[in-house]
């Protein structure tokens, strides 16, 4: 499987390491050097540095032969501008994190699957383990 990752923070970076790991085949587009350096040094990928809003760099990307597009920036506007543009791609799998519940529609609204507050998702997961504990 083909996948384009927006996004190289900790949240995208890790997405990255497990998609390798499973054999994907995965290209990265990071606005931040210093983010899209990082990952290169770590994977034999494809790394595609700048501005999700310039289209070019989904043609760059191969976005004709993705089959998925994810977005894991912590900015919803470069998020929704990504899923936009996959949706014009015809990109078949369009996956955000959606990082105010309030934007949470317009993701819906372009049939976008939707991770919304990974803050929150991700202080659960720690608090139920640590009432898991506490239950041993």
């Amino acid at each position: 499987m083909y996948l384009i990752v927006l996004g190289a923070g900790p949240e995208g970076a890790s997405l990255i390491d497990l998609a390798i790991k499973d054999g994907h085949e995965v290209a990265l587009i990071e606005e931040d050097v210093e983010r899209a350096r990082t990952v290169l040094k770590n994977h034999d990928i494809n790394v595609f540095q700048g501005d999700i809003a310039k289209g070019s760099l989904l043609d760059e990307a191969s976005a004709d032969r993705a089959d998925a597009l994810i977005a894991a920036t912590s900015d919803d506007s470069a998020n929704l501008m990504a899923m936009f543009l996959g949706k014009e791609y015809e990109i078949k799998t369009l996956i955000s994190m959606v990082n105010h519940s309030s934007h949470q529609s317009l993701f819906e609204r372009l049939g976008v699957q939707v991770l919304t507050n990974p803050e929150m998702i991700i202080a659960k997961s720690l608090y139920g383990m640590m009432e898991d504990s506490d239950n041993e």
